[in-house]
C-alpha cells in the first residue's frame, strides 16, 4: 500500500478548491478565533463566526474522505 503524505499551507478557503472529494483521510485545522487574530485575518465578529466558517466546513466535509477523520482545536 502506498501512504502519500502532503501538507498544505495556505488559506484554506483558496486550497480546498483545489482538492478533489473524497481524497482526504486527515484534517488537522485550528481556525482563528474571533476577534483574537485581527492582525493576521481581519478579524471575524463573534455574531459573524459561525456564517463565516459554516461555508469552509461544507468545503472540509466535501473533501474528507468517509472514513476520514478531522480535528478541530
Amino acid at each position: 500500500m502506498k501512504i502519500n503524505t502532503q501538507v498544505l499551507f495556505g488559506d484554506s478557503k483558496d486550497k480546498l478548491k483545489e482538492l478533489k472529494d473524497n481524497s482526504i483521510d486527515l484534517i488537522f485545522t485550528s481556525p482563528p478565533y474571533a476577534d483574537r487574530r485581527n492582525h493576521s485575518y481581519g478579524g471575524i465578529k463573534p455574531d459573524k463566526y459561525v456564517e463565516w466558517f459554516l461555508p469552509i466546513t461544507i468545503e472540509l466535509l466535501r473533501v474528507l474522505k468517509p472514513t476520514g477523520t478531522f480535528v478541530l482545536i
